[in-house]
């Protein structure tokens, strides 16, 4: 961590803005009914989240630290080169609104629920966005939800540690996928750190919801 103590401050609030994030992600998710959405496509489960967690920020009861969180669902990034309806869209976006620049948190989801999904998921259109500096370009963590649709989480889980392994050089891994030990009290979160060069360094936080 950087000696300069306003970038000390700076990480420790982008921290506790993800934490929250995903806080937020499991509200949301607890909120659904997981076996309606088994055959869901991917728009589909990610919309029924987005909707729960409006609830949840809306609701009377809601904590005060939900105050300024904002959601969206599939909205379009400006990237260099790609204007209009060529613009990739992330699939979920969590906003603080505040003074000057807004935090922001870009979330990547995939189904998990056939031989392929691995690749998918580390695909161009997957976690690759990210390694390439496309998603969150001005930003240093950002995160990964897998959809599991057969089978259960840990087997996927698995999957995804050996397909880190086998791609360690193409993902640009500077720190290996493991336990986000300061989640556990959230889920099972994991984490992993990418070295997008010129951008710097990225840590994408996974996590994986069942739909079973």
């Amino acid at each position: 961590m950087s000696s300069d103590p306003s970038e000390a401050q700076k990480a420790i609030y982008r921290q506790a803005f993800v934490r929250n994030c995903f806080i937020l992600l499991i509200r949301g998710y607890a909120g659904l009914k997981p076996h309606a959405l088994r055959a869901a496509e991917e728009p589909h489960i990610t919309g029924e989240i987005i909707r729960s967690i409006r609830e949840v920020l809306e609701a009377e009861n809601a904590e005060p630290w939900m105050q300024g969180f904002e959601i969206y669902d599939d909205p379009p990034q400006n990237v260099p080169g790609r204007f209009g309806k060529y613009r990739p869209r992330i699939d979920i976006e969590f906003v603080h609104v505040s003074r000057g620049r807004r935090p922001r948190f870009h979330i990547e989801a995939k189904r998990l629920y056939r031989s392929r999904s691995i690749r998918e998921y580390f695909g161009d259109d997957g976690l690759g966005m990210f390694v390439a500096g496309i998603y969150a370009a001005g930003e240093f963590s950002a995160g990964m939800v897998g959809y599991v649709q057969t089978e259960n989480s840990p087997a996927w889980l698995g999957r995804l540690a050996r397909g880190f392994a086998r791609r360690s050089s193409q993902l640009r891994l500077c720190e290996t996928f493991r336990s986000a030990q300061d989640y556990q009290d959230i889920g099972a979160v994991r984490i992993s750190g990418h070295d997008r060069t010129t951008l710097g360094r990225i840590d994408i936080y996974h996590l994986l919801l069942e739909f079973l």
